[in-house]
């Protein structure tokens, strides 16, 4: 009795569908939660490349117009980091944490530009804290980002080089 029974709900497929997708729901879940990190530190990693760049190119103005050059690169620094003219929208400010003071080199150490001193090289080292990631580490996901600027000519300066 129990094997006609048995060879009967074998061959029924009634609710075969719900029972594959209740068992691939936690795939799809991680993988648009995957899929939502990766966008988010893509948008936090361009948002410390334009604030180091423009840092940079604070600190070749500041050389073009004589003044001091790490005092004009921080105050740029704090204002794009608190949300200020270049900061970024509401839901970006406080998204990104320095993890370190920023390194800024005035004739960078290293490099093609490396001891010339109408360069300036900003380093930034921040520390992302992603949300589907957060659900199992409280740890960030380090960022760094490395932005050059200097004088061509006299009172001009343009962004060399830029890296990610």
């Amino acid at each position: 009795m129990f094997a006609r029974w048995g060879l009967g709900l074998a061959r029924d497929q009634a609710g075969s569908l719900s029972t594959v997708t209740a068992l691939l729901m936690p795939a799809l879940m991680a993988a648009a939660g995957v899929a939502s990190d990766t966008i988010h530190w893509t948008l936090l990693q361009r948002l410390a490349q334009r604030q180091a760049e423009s840092a940079a190119l604070a600190g070749a103005d500041a050389l073009a117009q004589n003044r001091n050059v790490v005092a004009s690169v921080a105050a740029e620094l704090a204002d794009g980091m608190d949300g200020g003219r270049d900061g970024g929208r509401e839901g970006e400010r406080g998204a990104l944490t320095l993890a370190r003071a920023p390194i800024i080199e005035q004739g960078p150490s290293s490099g093609p530009f490396a001891g010339d001193p109408l360069v300036v090289r900003v380093r930034l080292t921040a520390v992302a804290h992603l949300p589907f990631a957060g659900l199992f580490s409280a740890a960030g996901v380090p960022i760094h980002v490395e932005a050059t600027a200097g004088l061509v000519e006299e009172r001009m300066a343009i962004a060399i080089a830029s890296n990610s």
